[in-house]
């Protein structure tokens, strides 16, 4: 690690989002720290970051782990920036959709979050900045109520440690994407993603880079004077219009 750059830890960084994050971190001059709970796609996507840059590592990673966390993040000298994208999702309408589903969509989106941002702040000095990945989803939605109330708890948790760490000069914020072109995206059938699509102000999807570039903004040493406010990316949607 250069000891000089600061340093942004990304969860979920394997692909989509977080890999796009890693991407825009790197090219702001950051050393990265890509973390995933799956091995394959992280490594695979590290090392091919890694032919072009000495400035990024990896490690796999369960935002749930407390133990795993706490280690891994005392291994800093500090840490600069946490990026908490790490997220599960699935469809499933209300009357289908069971406690257990609550339970896990809760334990990674918000939970996890939680702890990485926890264990991050210990090594975190002021001017040091957290950004938590919720979605415009949190405003409502159709046939994903286990993620919908995990995203307006990510939002909820955002605003809470805005408040608790502002005293120490860390600035925490989140970043609400609308309809990206990712894994979970691509989950959906064809009919449904159709129907996402035509919703869109745009007419358009937006791509991962999208929302890296939105991160940026909160990631960077430059933004200061900003906290507990949510970011919309998500092609107008969130302005509540009726399409016709």
């Amino acid at each position: 690690m250069t000891s000089e750059k600061e340093v942004a830890l990304v969860t979920g960084a394997g692909r989509g989002i977080g890999l796009a994050t890693t991407k825009r971190l790197l090219e702001d001059g950051f050393h990265v720290v890509m973390l995933d709970v799956n091995p394959d796609p992280l490594t695979a996507n590290a090392d091919e970051l890694r032919a072009a840059s000495n400035s990024v590592e990896h490690h796999v990673l369960s935002v749930t782990d407390r133990a795993a966390v706490a280690a891994l993040t005392s291994s800093f000298p500090r840490i600069d920036v946490l990026v908490n994208n790490a997220a599960i999702f699935w469809d499933g309408k209300f009357d289908e959709v069971t406690e257990d589903d609550f339970r896990k969509m809760y334990e990674v989106n918000v939970i996890g979050s939680f702890v990485m941002a926890q264990e991050a702040a210990k090594q975190m000095e002021r001017g040091a900045r957290i950004i938590n990945v919720a979605s415009r989803a949190y405003l409502a939605g159709y046939a994903h109520a286990p993620y919908i109330t995990s995203k307006a708890g990510s939002i909820g948790l955002t605003r809470a440690m805005a408040i608790d760490l502002a005293g120490r000069g860390i600035l925490v914020n989140s970043v609400a994407p609308g309809l990206i072109e990712t894994e979970m995206f691509r989950s959906l059938t064809p009919e449904r993603q159709q129907e996402l699509i035509a919703k869109q102000p745009t007419k358009e999807i937006g791509q991962p880079e999208d929302i890296a570039n939105g991160i940026a903004f909160f990631a960077s040493p430059r933004t200061k004077n900003v906290t507990g406010q949510i970011l919309a990316l998500d092609g107008g949607r969130s302005m509540g219009i009726t399409l016709y």
